[in-house]
């Protein structure tokens, strides 16, 4: 992290946690920090969309609801390798299908082998498998939680045929 004395500006380093285009916000992680990213961060930096892993170089500065991202000054998308696949649920996982994922609202519906009511599906559990969206029909391997708002998947793999 480096200050100019001039404009107390600080430029620092870190990763892109969630960004959501509909919302227009996110958050990237700089140390033990989350820190608040605009939808006018991105459009004077001439992008639209960041993906989370997203490495990103930042100018930040300080508001009345504490540090925030000024200007975006470079962004590096690390090489993500393939969704992990696998030809048979492992323990604790059932075969799904994508009923639909809304990439703008980020997140979508599956519905699975053994349960009667579709299960909600966040694109931060996808992110967080090596996703960054789902196609209706797709096949797949998942992990389901039920929480105190209902069923949710927890892990994705694709499902090999």
């Amino acid at each position: 992290m480096t200050k100019s004395a001039a404009d107390e500006v600080e430029v620092s380093q870190g990763n892109l946690v969630w960004y959501n285009e509909r919302k227009g916000y996110g958050f990237v992680r700089i140390g033990e920090e989350e820190v608040f990213l605009h939808r006018s961060t991105l459009d004077r930096f001439g992008l639209v969309r960041l993906l989370t892993g997203d490495v990103v170089t930042v100018s930040l500065s300080n508001n009345e609801h504490g540090r925030v991202i000024k200007d975006l000054l470079s962004v590096e998308r690390p090489l993500n390798p393939a969704p992990p696949a696998a030809a048979e649920p492992e323990e604790g996982e059932v075969r799904a299908v994508v009923k639909f994922f809304n990439d703008l609202r980020g997140y979508g519906f599956v519905t699975t082998d053994g349960l009667d009511e579709d299960v909600f599906v966040h694109s931060r559990v996808l992110n967080d498998c090596g996703f960054h969206s789902l196609i209706q029909g797709q096949k797949l391997l998942v992990k389901v939680d039920n929480s105190s708002r209902g069923l949710q998947v927890n892990s994705v793999r694709l499902l090999a045929d």
